[in-house]
């Protein structure tokens, strides 16, 4: 009892969080875009604190031997850092952000990464954006 005394509220409250504090990524469905159009990628967070959120997307290894300033090592892969999107915040300390493409191209298609992180800690989620071609509705390889 003689530590409490020399506790803060700011301490006590540290103290009290734990690593269940750090945000939590909803599961993010693949996505499939017809070429040409707008394709969006969701990104759901529950987070007690404002989280910061942010888009990557992978990119060729060959491309960036090494990494740059631009790509980081990601679960052994390679994923370059997107503009930021909108963060909108949502009612239960859901925030969102999306990520919208704009006219997709076979370039668009790819591997992608949510990020989230409070100062407790930090989640990812990985997705995929398929893109289809006007005359097909299949997915590229």
């Amino acid at each position: 009892m003689m530590i409490s005394a020399f506790l803060s509220k700011e301490s006590c409250r540290a103290l009290v969080m734990t690593n269940v504090d750090k945000p939590e990524i909803k599961i993010i469905p693949d996505t499939m875009v017809t070429e040409g159009n707008t394709g969006t990628l969701q990104c759901h967070v529950t987070s007690k604190t404002r989280p910061f959120i942010q888009w990557f997307k992978k990119v060729d290894d060959t491309l960036y031997n090494p990494p740059t300033d631009l790509t980081f090592d990601l679960n052994g892969q390679l994923f370059t850092v997107l503009k930021p999107g909108q963060m909108e915040e949502g009612p239960g300390n859901v925030y969102s952000s999306p990520l919208v493409l704009e006219s997709v191209t076979e370039a668009d298609e790819g591997l992608y990464a949510c990020l989230a992180s409070n100062r407790f800690g930090m989640s990812q989620q990985f997705t995929n954006l398929y893109i289809t071609s006007v005359l097909s509705t299949t997915p590229t390889p």
